[in-house]
């Protein structure tokens, strides 16, 4: 420990609170550990050790101890931090840190969050070390006054976001039965009137249900099919300018992550709410334009979700792919080895495309470590995701209705003709629940999407031709060119 603390470029002191006001140097917000909660002793352990283990999972990091921990000193440079007291308490706050000397002057930046002023417990070691994946920082009029609003905007984006969650889910659900033109629209608006918000900074409870209340009614006022799977498709591309422009205000938008875990790109509920538009306007594609039309919104998706400048989430890209293939096998069998060939190649290029520019995230981790990193990646999400559903029994109990119920739905939808994209929506639910570690949101949002997409797109009620019929007619354009022209009538 000795020889380790020696070699490292700051020297690391956990003081309390109200001490760090004084201390001139760079600041921000550190949260300081992983999962719905945290402790004294589950914090200090991620910090000598750079790594941080889910509370869901139980126990401290088992990584070897990389930097100590000095004493209180004003011997520059230095990273001041504060840490929780006590025993294990809500994973909800974060505190102070300031770090001095080599420049450091404004606000922290971390490579782990991408949220300015927001860090990660996981980043002081490499700091302390002098390595290139340490904290950087940037320059800001007042400082204070900056991470004072970012430390309520987090608060007030937590607030809102299970109540703004239910309220789509009731209105999209409510439309399905009884205006059910008007289902998906009312998702693709919400999720619209979601990134506004988030683009917006508004973050306010009572603004946030108003806002979205109101764009999910306005589902009723889309009537034409063609402005439909012009939507669906729209929502994807606006997400991915949304990204471009201002990627923190997406990922404190109210559907966005929940900043105890993940930080940055799509949460798993905003993941599963975009399924349902994607394969909805992947088929309006297919249906209008052919092959080509079906596979460029496949593809925006995948960039959507995948790109690790975008959503950045690896478990997305298979799930949207899964989703794919189970729509392309509907046109036919020949569809789902491109499909499924498409889907990998283009994922594979993001990733080789992040690698080249060097850009990092938790996906290109896994892969870096070969095959065996990306099985205990797996692992670990598969562990996760048990540990929410069975955290609490009547989570768990929740849980199971959840999947007999989508199970069920997607029996019956089998043997009808409006199947194509609920099925392949149900299956890509059911691989979320494997690759992704948030059984609940995947359940409910799947269910919702499902019922959005089964009732808001019935042929019957969906003139103009934007239905899901049991077989996509990709083949029309050919067939009717092969179809032999009527004899000329006899003389």
């Amino acid at each position: 420990m000795a020889g380790e603390a020696q070699a490292t470029t700051f020297r690391v002191v956990v003081v309390p609170e109200y001490e760090l006001g004084g201390i001139v140097g760079a600041v921000g917000l550190l949260v300081p550990g992983a999962g719905p909660e945290t402790s004294e002793a589950m914090a200090r352990a991620a910090l000598i050790r750079g790594e941080v283990r889910n509370s869901l999972r139980g126990g401290l990091p088992d990584g070897p101890p990389l930097i100590g921990l000095a004493t209180r000193s004003m011997r520059v440079p230095t990273i001041f931090v504060a840490l929780p007291r006590g025993g294990p308490q809500p994973n909800d706050r974060r505190y102070p840190i300031t770090v001095v000397g080599h420049g450091f002057r404004g606000i922290l930046t971390s490579d782990s969050t991408r949220i300015p002023g927001l860090v990660s417990i996981v980043d002081i070691a490499p700091t302390a070390l002098g390595r290139d994946d340490g904290l950087s920082w940037e320059r800001r009029e007042d400082p204070a006054g900056y991470l004072k609003a970012l430390d309520r905007r987090i608060d007030e984006h937590n607030n809102a976001r299970i109540p703004a969650t239910l309220l789509l889910v009731a209105v999209v659900v409510a439309l399905a039965f009884f205006l059910p033109r008007a289902a998906l629209t009312a998702l693709v608006l919400g999720l619209s009137a979601n990134l506004a918000l988030g683009l917006a900074g508004e973050t306010r409870t009572w603004a946030v249900l108003l806002v979205i209340g109101l764009a999910t009614m306005a589902g009723t006022l889309v009537r034409s099919p063609a402005a439909l799977g012009a939507l669906c498709a729209g929502v994807l591309g606006a997400y991915l300018v949304g990204f471009t422009v201002d990627g923190p205000g997406v990922a404190l938008s109210p559907f966005g992550p929940s900043q105890n875990a993940r930080f940055y790109g799509l949460s798993n509920l905003l993941e599963t709410m975009l399924l349902a538009p994607a394969l909805a306007g992947a088929a309006a594609a297919g249906l209008r334009l052919g092959p080509l039309g079906f596979a460029a919104v496949a593809l925006l998706a995948l960039v959507t979700v995948a790109g690790n400048r975008f959503g950045a989430d690896g478990g997305g890209a298979i799930v949207f792919v899964a989703g794919f293939v189970v729509l392309a096998a509907f046109t036919s069998r020949r569809a789902v080895l491109p499909v499924l060939v498409g889907g990998a190649a283009a994922t594979g290029l993001l990733l080789a495309f992040d690698f080249a520019t060097g850009s990092e995230s938790h996906v290109t981790r896994a892969v870096e470590d070969g095959p065996g990193g990306l099985a205990d990646d797996l692992a670990d999400r598969v562990t996760l995701s048990f540990e929410r559903a069975t955290d609490r029994w009547y989570v768990g109990v929740l849980i199971a209705l959840g999947i007999l119920l989508l199970a069920a739905l997607a029996v019956r939808a089998a043997h009808g003709d409006n199947r194509a994209v609920p099925l392949a929506l149900a299956g890509a639910v059911g691989i979320s629940l494997v690759v992704n570690d948030s059984p609940s949101d995947v359940v409910l949002l799947g269910l919702t999407g499902f019922l959005a997409v089964e009732r808001g797109m019935l042929p019957g009620r969906c003139a103009g031709g934007f239905s899901s019929p049991s077989r996509l007619p990709w083949s029309w354009p050919a067939a009717a060119a092969r179809r032999p022209s009527s004899p000329s009538p006899r003389r």
